[in-house]
Parts: C-alpha cells; sequence; structure tokens
C-alpha cells in the first residue's frame, strides 16, 4: 500500500470537504409563466435568481402584489388572484373584451429545476 505525507492527506481531505458543502448549496430561481390572451401560448421566463428558498418567495410575493395592483389601477380590467396547485396566478380580464383574459403564474424552484423540460435536439 503506498503511504502518502500527511500533508497530502490533510489536503485532500480538505479538498472533499469543501467540495461537498459547495455542491449541496443550492440557488433559487424566481420563474413567472405568461399566457397571452390571443394565442394561448405560454411562454416561461427567469425573474430572478436568489440564495434561498426565502428570499426568493419574499421576491414572487412582492412581484405578485405588485402586477396585482398596476392591473387594478387600469379600470378596464378584472384582475383576480388564484393558488393553482399552490402558485398563485394572476388573471387579468378585459371588461370590454371577457374573452381577452392573460394569466401569470409564479413559482420559485431550485436552479437544478428547468420548469421548461428537457432541452432537445
Amino acid at each position: 500500500m503506498i503511504h502518502l505525507p500527511r500533508h497530502v492527506l490533510l489536503s485532500l481531505l480538505c479538498l472533499l470537504t469543501f467540495a461537498g458543502r459547495a455542491s449541496a448549496e443550492c440557488a433559487w430561481v424566481f420563474w413567472q409563466e405568461f399566457t397571452g390572451p390571443l394565442s394561448n401560448a405560454s411562454s416561461m421566463v427567469t425573474v430572478s435568481a436568489w440564495e434561498t428558498k426565502q428570499a426568493c418567495e419574499q421576491a414572487l410575493s412582492k412581484k405578485v402584489s405588485s402586477d396585482t395592483e398596476s392591473s387594478r389601477k387600469d379600470k378596464d380590467n378584472n384582475v383576480t388572484v388564484d393558488y393553482m396547485a399552490g402558485k398563485p396566478r394572476v388573471w387579468v380580464q378585459s371588461k370590454g373584451r371577457p374573452d381577452l383574459i392573460t394569466t401569470s403564474t409564479y413559482v420559485c424552484l431550485p436552479d437544478t429545476v428547468d420548469p421548461r423540460g428537457p432541452k432537445g435536439r
């Protein structure tokens, strides 16, 4: 068996310890899915990234409030907020054209998860 000097063993042990910690840490990504009224096609975009889930969810709450307030200021819209599968969703419906509805769904996910699915060739 090969005997390595103590400083080499100590260096390897430190390297493995720090590598393990780095892989255990995870960033959180705030996603918004927007569905427009004319095509009903949706698009998923990143809004921001955060170091913790709590920080991401705080940003999400602020965005839902902001989007809801700005839509309600327009007197030609009806605004509803619901929670589809635990995710906040903002519905904006035109009073003059009830068939024109936009929705925005918000979610925080670990940076290892892409809600758009796998990328194919």
